[in-house]
């Protein structure tokens, strides 16, 4: 039995689909990183925010910032292309 694939899982594993700009993703700010640290362990935004003692809208804010930054539209996605480009 297949996995059901999603439409934007199809999207990244098309053949004309561009990778993350590694320069831009270079860029995060180190709260993104610290941010970006703590989605890899699984946090959702209220625990990130609780971690680091910023709003869960902050925290949201800062996800939303990293999956742009990486060309992604999940949270397991960045944390799998922050991990390609050696930034976790």
């Amino acid at each position: 039995m297949r996995a059901p694939s999603t439409p934007g899982l199809r999207r990244r594993w098309s053949a004309g689909s561009t990778p993350p700009d590694p320069e831009e993703s270079q860029q995060l700010t180190a709260r993104e990183r610290e941010v970006l640290r703590l989605l890899a362990r699984g946090l959702s935004n209220r625990d990130i925010g609780v971690k680091l003692y910023i709003s869960e809208t902050t925290a949201k804010f800062h996800v939303g910032n990293i999956l742009r930054k990486l060309g992604v539209s999940r949270r397991a996605e960045a944390v799998y292309e922050a991990t390609k480009l050696g930034l976790i």
